[in-house]
C-alpha cells in the first residue's frame, strides 16, 4: 500500500473514532517542504457543512479532535494543526531512507503496481495520420501523448493493446492522385524516377497541396477528383495500382517516423477496411423495426437532434460512407478483435461532437460498446501564424523539426550522433508532454534545448550527471574508470553489474536511518521526492496526464543539482557514519527514478553528454 494510502485509511479511522463516517479525506502535498509531507483540509471542508451538528467550536477544534485521534504508526514524525484548519503530516526520516532503499532494490520496477487503474484491457487509439499526407508537428503531439499513456497503463498492472486507425480513402487522396495524374499528363512526369523515400514524400506532399488548391478553385477538376474518390472505394482498376504505390510510400516514410521516437502497433487499421462494412451495418439497421438511422434528403443520418446532439450523415447522397459510418464498423471490428474494457481515441479537439455523436450511435447500434469509448482530447500545437494545415502547405514537419533541433543540439553542445539524436527526440517529446493534454502549445526550439531550464536535455543531463558520479566514485574504488566512448549513450556495465551495484547502495544507506539530525536540507529534500513518484505515476496513469511524471521529474532534477552544487558527494568533509554512501544512495536512487520516468514519457537516457 502507497503511504498516502495508509494515511488515508488512518485518517478514515480517527474521524469515525470522533463519530464521522461517510466522508473520504483528501491528502496534497503542501508547497512547502516546513508544512509537512502531506496536508489535509477534512476540517475545513466538514465543518463548513456539519459543524453544528457535532460538538466542536470551529474547524481547528474540529482538527484538534481529529489529531488526538489518529491511530499510533511508525511512519509520521509527527502531526500538526495549522489555522485555520489544516493537519500536516511528515514522515519520519527512517521510514524515508527504507524507501530509498526500496528504490534501489526495486530498480527499473520501482513505481510499477500490480493492477491500479479500473480496466484490465485498454486499447489505445493514436497516431492516426493519414496516408498521402505529410507528418507534421500535430501527429509528433498525437503520438507523444498515446506512446505516454500507453507506457502509464501498462506501469499499472493494465493490458494494452496500441492501435493505429489510418485514412487511406477518402477524397483527400483523391485529390492527391488527380494532382499526380494531372501532373503526368501536362509534364510527362514520370513518378518511377523518384530516387529514394524523401523524394516520393516531397512528391506527395506537393501534390496534395496543389490537388486541394484545384478542387476549391477549379469545377472541373472538382468534378474529376469526385470521380477518383468513387473510383477509390470501389477498387477501380484506373487509380487501383496507382494508389497502392502511393499508400506504399506513406506506410513506409511512418514508419520510419513510429521508429524514430520509439512507438510500435499491435494492430493497423485502415478506412479501406472498414467503409464497405460501415456502409453494410448502416444498411442493414434500416431493414429492421428498431431504427438507429433514418433517411434525409437522399443520404442517410443519425438524428442526433433526438438526444440533444446533432444530426450527422453517415451514408452521403452518392452513397458513400462517411468517417461516422466506417467508424461504426471500426468499432465492431475491434471489439470482435481483442475485448477490451475501454477503448481511447486520442484526438483533437475539433473532433469533440463528432465523438459525441458517433457514442450516443455506437450505443444504439452496438449497445455492447456503452460506456466503453473515451475521446482523449489534446489541444492544438500552434505557430505565431495559427493553426497548421496541409491542406494549404503550411506546416511543421516532424522530420524537420527533429532534425532541426538536433542541429542545434550539436551545434551548441559536443555530441555524438546518437546521443544527438536521443536527447533531441527527448526535447521535442518533452516539450510536448510537459503540458496538460487540453492544452494548446506554441512550440519553441531554443526553449526545448535549454539546459538550464524545464526540459528533457535537463532532465537527461541531470541523469548524466548522476551517472558520472557513480563512475567516478567506482574508479576511486579501485575499478578501472571507462573510457569516455564506452558511455557514449548506453553504459557497457551489464545488469547484473548495475544489479549489484544498486543492492550495495541500499545497504549502505541503511546506515542513516536513526540519525536524522546528520541530514541537510538539500539531502531531506531529495528524500522527501523519492517516495512521492509511485503515487504520482499512479495519478498520472488515472487521469491519462503524463505531464505530472514531467512536473515531478523537474522537481526532482532541481532537487538533485541544488544538493550536487551545495554539498561534496565523493569527498564530504566529515564521512560521519557512512555520509558519503548515502549521498552516493541518493544520487543512484535520482538517476533511477529520471531512467523510469523518462521512460514512461517515451524518452530514452543518455549517460554521458
Amino acid at each position: 500500500m502507497m503511504i498516502k494510502n495508509q494515511i488515508i485509511t488512518d485518517l478514515k479511522k480517527a474521524l469515525e473514532k470522533i463519530g464521522i463516517t461517510g466522508v473520504e479525506p483528501v491528502l496534497e502535498h503542501p508547497g512547502q517542504m516546513n508544512h509537512g509531507d502531506y496536508s489535509t483540509n477534512i476540517a475545513l471542508s466538514f465543518a463548513r457543512r456539519c459543524l453544528t451538528k457535532l460538538d466542536f467550536k470551529s474547524s481547528l477544534d474540529l482538527a484538534k479532535k481529529i489529531v488526538d485521534a489518529f491511530p499510533k504508526t511508525d511512519y509520521l514524525e509527527k502531526i500538526e494543526v495549522a489555522p485555520p484548519g489544516f493537519i500536516n503530516f511528515w514522515l519520519k526520516t527512517d521510514f524515508l531512507s527504507r524507501k530509498l532503499e526500496e528504490v534501489l532494490k526495486e530498480g527499473d520496477a520501482y513505481g510499477k503496481a500490480i493492477r491500479h487503474t479500473p480496466y484490465a484491457k485498454i486499447m489505445v487509439e493514436f497516431a492516426h495520420p493519414n496516408t498521402h499526407k505529410l507528418f507534421h508537428i500535430g501527429h509528433l503531439r498525437n503520438i507523444s501523448l498515446g506512446e505516454s499513456i500507453v507506457r502509464l497503463l501498462e506501469s499499472q498492472g493494465t493490458k494494452v493493446i496500441r492501435a493505429n486507425y489510418q485514412g487511406d480513402v477518402g477524397l483527400h487522396i483523391a485529390k492527391c492522385l488527380w494532382s499526380i495524374k494531372n501532373e503526368n499528363r501536362k509534364k510527362k512526369n514520370d513518378i518511377a524516377k523518384l530516387k529514394n523515400l524523401d523524394e516520393k514524400i516531397k512528391f506527395l506532399g506537393e501534390a496534395y497541396v496543389a490537388g486541394a488548391k484545384a478542387y476549391d478553385d477549379d469545377p472541373k477538376a472538382r468534378k474529376e477528383i469526385e470521380t477518383i474518390n468513387r473510383q477509390i472505394y470501389q477498387k477501380d482498376s484506373e487509380v487501383k495500382d496507382l494508389w497502392q504505390e502511393t499508400r506504399a510510400w506513406s506506410l513506409e516514410y511512418f514508419e520510419r517516423i513510429y521508429k524514430r521516437v520509439y512507438s510500435h502497433f499491435d494492430r493497423y487499421y485502415f478506412e479501406g477496411e472498414v467503409a464497405e462494412p460501415g456502409k453494410k451495418l448502416v444498411l442493414e439497421n434500416l431493414k429492421r423495426s428498431l431504427q438507429v438511422f433514418e433517411k434525409s434528403e437522399g443520404a442517410i443520418i443519425f438524428p442526433g437532434k433526438k438526444y440533444g446532439l446533432h444530426n450527422r450523415v453517415f451514408i452521403n447522397q452518392v452513397g458513400l460512407p462517411t468517417y461516422e459510418a466506417k467508424d461504426m464498423a471500426l468499432a465492431k471490428l475491434q471489439f470482435s478483435e481483442f475485448k477490451p474494457d475501454l477503448i481511447i481515441h486520442v484526438v483533437g479537439p475539433e473532433q469533440k461532437g463528432y465523438f459525441e455523436v458517433l457514442f450516443k450511435a455506437l450505443a444504439q447500434l452496438l449497445p455492447e460498446t456503452a460506456g466503453k469509448e473515451y475521446h482523449l482530447i489534446y489541444g492544438w500545437v500552434r505557430l505565431k501564424t495559427g493553426k497548421m494545415s496541409s491542406r494549404s502547405g503550411e506546416v511543421v514537419l516532424a522530420e524537420w523539426l527533429l532534425d532541426e533541433v538536433k542541429k542545434r543540439l550539436k551545434n551548441s553542445f559536443k555530441m555524438s550522433e546518437e546521443v544527438g539524436e536521443k536527447v533531441a527526440v527527448g526535447a521535442v517529446k518533452y516539450s510536448i508532454l510537459k503540458f496538460s493534454p487540453t492544452s494548446e502549445i506554441a512550440f519553441d526550439i531554443d526553449e526545448s534545448i535549454n539546459l538550464e531550464g524545464d526540459s528533457g536535455p535537463y532532465l537527461q543531463y541531470t541523469y548524466a550527471r548522476c551517472k558520472s558520479v557513480l563512475r567516478r566514485a567506482e574508479a576511486e574504488n579501485g575499478e578501472p574508470l571507462r573510457s569516455a566512448g564506452q558511455f557514449s549513450a548506453e553504459s557497457n556495465r551489464s545488469l547484473k553489474e548495475e544489479k549489484i551495484l544498486a543492492k550495495k547502495l541500499a545497504k549502505d544507506s541503511s546506515k542513516i536511518v536513526g540519525l536524522p539530525a546528520a541530514l541537510n536540507p538539500e539531502e531531506l529534500a531529495i528524500l522527501r521526492a523519492l517516495y512521492r513518484f509511485p503515487e504520482v505515476v499512479s495519478e498520472a496513469a488515472r487521469a491519462y496526464s503524463p505531464n505530472l511524471i514531467c512536473t515531478f521529474l523537474f522537481d526532482l532534477c532541481q532537487k538533485y543539482n541544488l544538493f550536487y552544487d551545495k554539498l561534496p558527494i565523493l569527498n564530504p568533509t566529515k564521512d560521519v557514519d557512512g555520509i558519503r554512501n548515502f549521498r552516493l544512495a541518493l544520487t543512484a536512487a535520482t538517476a533511477q527514478i529520471i531512467k523510469n520516468g523518462l521512460y514512461l514519457l517515451g524518452i530514452k537516457v543518455v549517460k554521458k553528454m
